[in-house]
């Protein structure tokens, strides 16, 4: 069974793209990060960084996202799913939104931050999501001071519609997606028709 994520949809928001049902519910987060009983065959440099990872405490919650290239400096709202079972967007268009019941940014898994396209005075936070390239830093400044900051390895447009399952992990080696609307406004449907989707690894 999934889950959708996003907010609702109207011509200037940012409808949800599928969550899956396992992702929906928040887990503990030290339990969902400890290391397996079964060693890996091999150790490569992401097996040891999980494995340092564990046995530290989990990430604080975002506060700031800050993208230099694309001139993003922004609050982060801790998000969840709204009443249509998607995870909303966040309340401001100049926010971006994170997905608390997800991975926290610099924690195993893949962290998942939204934010809006436009609204009806113009351009929102990631008006300019679409200009990122593979090797643009991405910052995010946690609510204890620190910093995680990732490097930007792949983009990607999708159907508002396909599956996300893959971006919504609590397992793997840390990383951050960013993702907004893109392509056609389609009326009928109340929905941008794709999805823009800016994957980044944690920098070591």
């Amino acid at each position: 069974m999934a889950v959708l994520l996003g907010v609702a949809a109207s011509r200037w928001t940012l409808p949800g793209i599928r969550v899956p049902w396992s992702a929906a519910a928040t887990t503990d987060a030290v339990a969902a990060r400890a290391p397996s009983s079964t060693p890996a065959p091999s150790a490569s440099p992401n097996d040891t960084l999980r494995q340092a990872l564990a046995i530290v405490a989990p990430a604080k919650p975002p506060t700031r996202l800050t993208i230099p290239t694309i001139n993003v400096d922004a609050a982060v709202e801790q998000v969840g799913l709204d009443s249509q079972g998607r995870m909303a967007a966040p309340a401001r268009t100049d926010d971006v939104g994170w997905y608390q019941p997800g991975a926290a940014p610099g924690d195993v898994g893949n962290a998942v931050i939204d934010g809006h396209l436009d609204w009806y005075n113009g351009p929102a936070v990631f008006a300019r999501l679409g200009k990122m390239k593979v090797g643009d830093q991405i910052t995010v400044l946690r609510e204890d001071g620190t910093k995680a900051k990732f490097t930007v390895d792949s983009t990607s447009v999708m159907p508002y519609d396909a599956s996300t399952d893959s971006l919504f992990t609590k397992g793997g080696p840390p990383s951050l997606t960013l993702i907004t609307c893109a392509g056609t406004w389609d009326r009928q449907r109340g929905t941008y028709l794709q999805r823009l989707v800016v994957h980044s690894s944690l920098a070591v």
